[in-house]
């Protein structure tokens, strides 16, 4: 039989992980997305890849390349060079899951190229690149996920957000580096804590699946991380102590600095709230309005991966 076309662009969605208590284990995958356009295919240059950006390249390791190479490596099967574009709508050091999306995108270009490779546990090399499964496992699998490594891999699940609660995220004119917020945390936890975040983590499985939405702003509560990251995040204080009728819960989105505001169809109102945080502190935002992407094959189909996010107000 005939081998069916390559595909032409591959798509990639960023994410909103840890949802407040599920640090590691709970992640979102939302539409904003990094789009890799396949611009040429180099049997003469096997193994290589060149990759054009769409503006400035992002400083720092290229985890698009690294995926690809590291998928490469795990496999040893063959793969012509390639030439891409790489266009993103994804802020990179913001906490909507970037480097996730890249590695993910890099690991799905070679497997792509190499049809040997389709066995390559991609979940696992991704979690490898990152150091943590939640992000890659909401870039691979769509909808919201849950994850767990154990001492033979990893495992992750997916199912529908939904469709009724959006995310408003506010970015400030700031970058953090996870690896760098990942210094932050504690390493221990008293286990007062401890059962503190569980009892929540388990409430915002049961609110999401459930539709009593009234739970979530008590089930994102967080005694991890996000106290610790706190002092980095220019506004995270003032935007957990919001209290609105449009608000159903906010947390830090990833590592942060973004911030994660969850409405059921008011965002609007909910940009205004966040934006007024970042205007009193004098400080540049951008507020996006971002809906889940959801798994493919849920609900009948994929859905259509939209171009952008919806702005609500972006302020230089």
């Amino acid at each position: 039989m005939p081998r069916a076309p390559r595909p032409r662009e591959i798509v990639v969605p960023g994410s909103i992980s840890n949802l407040g208590p599920g640090f590691d284990a709970l992640s979102v995958a939302v539409d904003v997305y990094l789009r890799l356009q396949i611009l040429e295919v180099r049997p003469d240059a096997p193994g290589t890849i060149d990759v054009e950006f769409d503006g400035p390249a992002p400083a720092g390791e290229n985890r698009i390349v690294t995926g690809f190479q590291r998928a490469a490596a795990r496999t040893g099967a063959p793969a012509p060079g390639v030439r891409v574009r790489a266009r993103s709508g994804i802020p990179v050091r913001a906490g909507l899951g970037s480097s996730a999306a890249a590695a993910v995108a890099g690991i799905r270009l070679y497997q792509v190229l190499a049809p040997a490779s389709s066995d390559l546990d991609a979940l696992a090399l991704a979690t490898g690149i990152e150091g943590h499964p939640d992000n890659a496992a909401a870039a691979l699998l769509g909808g919201m996920t849950v994850s767990c490594q154990t001492d033979d891999g990893v495992i992750a699940r997916a199912w529908r957000w939904p469709a009724g609660v959006r995310f408003v995220v506010a970015t400030p004119g700031a970058e953090l580096e996870t690896a760098v917020a990942r210094q932050m945390l504690p390493a221990s936890i008293p286990l007062r804590d401890a059962v503190f975040n569980l009892q929540r983590a388990l409430l915002l499985l049961r609110a999401v699946e459930s539709g009593h939405y009234e739970d979530l702003r008590e089930a994102l509560r967080d005694r991890w991380h996000q106290p610790a990251r706190q002092a980095s995040v220019p506004g995270l204080a003032e935007a957990l102590a919001l209290e609105h009728p449009a608000l159903l819960g906010v947390c830090l989105s990833g590592a942060g600095p973004s911030i994660a505001a969850l409405t059921a169809g008011r965002q609007a109102e909910v940009g205004e709230l966040l934006g007024g945080i970042y205007t009193r502190l004098g400080l540049p935002y951008t507020i996006r309005s971002l809906s889940a992407h959801q798994p493919a094959g849920s609900a009948g189909r994929a859905r259509r991966p939209r171009r952008s996010p919806t702005l609500v107000r972006p302020q230089a």
